[in-house]
């Protein structure tokens, strides 16, 4: 297989913590140009990846490499709009952070865009393929449980608690654009299909005016429901999970753990072995 020539926009700490990792163990590709504004974060790429590797301030200079086949993109939110749509006319494969951007009317541009292209494009909505997804959306397909009617997938966490330590300044993106789209999208694994209406409530308890607790209720069609249950300031340890009910039984996965167990019809629990997770490494589950 021919080697691809990836080029990384954006040099922060998820792409030294994520990507730069995951691709120095894949040998079909290799990392062979960063942009990044600041020197010490050009420097960090360099010292990271090799001498070897080119290092533009720009990251308009990085798109227009020809020796680049696909690019990664990493950047702070409010600039999504603007290298994406860049990105896209560079005829480049192109792998994004979400969102695509801050308003409706520059997400409908950016995503028009994308649907234009030729080359292929990846969002990393990383959730729906950990293998615990993959065990709930095997179940539904199978026809184990039946067709699913109501999934709800919760995030708890004190990641809010006394005001958070954020990276960035995510108040004016709100909450679904910053944190919410990947919790949404599983959602939609389990639906096979995107909503038709979509509520929001809830409030503001230590984090200005990012709302910080609350509900989103997603309508499917043939009447199916999606919620997203959301608290920033649990005072509880972390807990991410998805319950599916279905109409010959339902599911329950654990995202941090992989564990899963079902159950159909008057049945027992079942559990399905545990299987490597981004949050812990391989974890069993005790018979």
């Amino acid at each position: 297989m021919q080697r691809i020539n990836t080029g990384l926009i954006g040099f922060g700490e998820w792409v030294r913590n994520s990507y730069v990792p995951t691709l120095q163990e894949i040998d079909e590709a290799a990392v062979v140009a960063v942009s990044a504004r600041s020197e010490d974060s050009r420097r960090a790429a360099q010292n990271m990846i090799g001498s070897d590797v080119k290092l533009y301030a720009d990251w308009r200079d990085l798109l227009a490499d020809d020796t680049i086949d696909a690019v990664m993109i990493a950047v702070p939110n409010a600039l999504h709009a603007q290298v994406m749509e860049q990105a896209a006319g560079s005829g480049k494969h192109l792998f994004f952070e979400p969102p695509a951007a801050l308003d409706s009317v520059q997400i409908d541009s950016v995503l028009s865009q994308l649907a234009a292209c030729d080359q292929v494009i990846q969002a990393d909505l990383e959730l729906r393929y950990l293998p615990v997804i993959k065990m709930v959306r095997k179940l539904l397909d199978k026809g184990d449980i039946g067709e699913p009617l109501l999934a709800k997938i919760r995030l708890g966490c004190n990641w809010g608690q006394d005001g958070g330590n954020w990276r960035e300044n995510v108040e004016e993106e709100g909450l679904f654009l910053w944190l919410g789209c990947w919790y949404l999208d599983m959602l939609d694994v389990v639906f096979a299909q995107v909503p038709q209406r979509v509520d929001v409530t809830g409030g503001h308890a230590s984090n200005g005016r990012l709302l910080d607790y609350g509900y989103a209720l997603l309508t499917y069609a043939n009447e199916r429901v999606g919620v997203f249950e959301i608290n920033l300031v649990a005072i509880a340890d972390t807990d991410i999970t998805l319950h599916v009910a279905a109409t010959k039984g339902e599911v329950i996965a654990d995202l941090l753990t992989g564990n899963c167990r079902y159950r159909c019809k008057d049945g027992p629990w079942q559990l399905i072995e545990a299987a490597r997770t981004w949050f812990r490494g391989d974890v069993r589950i005790d018979p």
